[in-house]
């Protein structure tokens, strides 16, 4: 039996959705605590590993992706949409650069910066740069590429992104969402319907923060579909019921 490729190519936007989800909530079996991954020293090489995973992604993504909208002639996000989106990349980036940084310091072996240090404000300086190169590399126009690629170069380049992608991203939900934004939603009363009502907006808010900044190189190709919104609503309500089921539940 032939795997239907085609069909692949055409749903990678939800395959990507449904993964990210997946395993995002699968690693927080794996690690139920996230004071104990925080405190760890795992916890910057975990910072490290996804967002190495995330720009390799990127990177190797961006010339398949935009070959193949040159050719299909789909249209691009544009207007404030791209804006809000280039924002919540950044600031994602920024948090991500700077819980990293006692892995890079490490690998590069180099001794951890004194918090007084007068090169603290020089750090700020370079996480600043660092995301805003991380956000221009997942946000840049694709070139006019004359050449003709070969379907079989593209699928094992965009293939290799997509795993990438998948991986560095199911790492960053975990943090962001599995433990970090559920613990705080814990501490919200939830007493009444306004209570909920908050805490739809407070994770909405957040969804559209996080995960779509994210997934841009897939929305890139889906946004105009209407099977791309309700699928995207769709897990965020999986992840409203999570959360409530949590919280009443603790």
């Amino acid at each position: 039996m032939l795997i239907p490729w085609n069909n692949i190519k055409q749903n990678k936007p939800a395959i990507f959705d449904w993964l990210v989800f997946t395993f995002s909530l699968s690693i927080g079996f794996i690690f139920p605590s996230l004071r104990d991954l925080i405190t760890s020293p795992f916890f910057s090489n975990w910072m490290f590993g996804g967002l190495l995973l995330y720009v390799a992604g990127i990177w190797l993504k961006h010339r398949p992706l935009y070959y193949r909208l040159a050719q299909s002639g789909n249209k691009q996000i544009g207007g404030p949409a791209v804006l809000f989106l280039i924002i919540g990349h950044w600031v994602i980036m920024l948090v991500v650069v700077i819980f990293s940084e006692g892995a890079f310091r490490q690998i590069v072996q180099l001794a951890p910066l004194p918090a007084d240090s007068t090169g603290s404000g020089i750090s700020i300086l370079i996480y600043i740069c660092i995301a805003a190169f991380i956000t221009w590399l997942a946000f840049r126009p694709g070139g006019k590429n004359r050449k003709v690629l070969s379907e079989k170069y593209l699928f094992g380049i965009e293939l290799a992104a997509d795993i990438l992608l998948i991986s560095g991203v199911a790492m960053l939900s975990f943090i962001f969402w599995e433990k970090s934004l559920f613990a705080m939603m814990l501490h919200m009363p939830l007493r009444n319907v306004g209570d909920i009502c908050m805490l739809f907006v407070f994770l909405s808010f957040a969804y559209m923060l996080f995960y779509l900044p994210l997934s841009y190189l897939y929305l890139i190709e889906d946004h105009f579909s209407s099977q791309a919104w309700k699928r995207l609503l769709l897990i965020f309500m999986l992840i409203l019921v999570r959360a409530l089921f949590t919280a009443f539940s603790s």
